[in-house]
């Protein structure tokens, strides 16, 4: 089952699969966000926006629709 990182629980983790943009994917892989790394979610803006998440040892805060754009597996 699939779903999209900005979906994801506080304190609850999944393996990144696939991801649907470009451009938002080359930043993450930058920071070493690559598929087959897990991420756990941390936090959530009071509105929602922007989350904040734990990926290969840093902690990540992009917004919700670019959050949307990457694709999960569960743990």
């Amino acid at each position: 089952m699939s779903v999209d990182l900005s979906n994801l629980e506080i304190g609850k983790s999944g393996i990144i699969s696939a991801f649907t943009d470009v451009e938002i994917s080359l930043k993450l892989i930058e920071l070493g966000c690559i598929p087959g790394v897990k991420v756990t979610m941390i936090r959530k803006a009071p509105f929602g926006d922007p989350l904040a998440f734990a990926c290969s040892g840093a902690l990540i805060s992009i917004r919700k629709q670019e959050a949307s754009t990457v694709l999960l597996e569960s743990e």
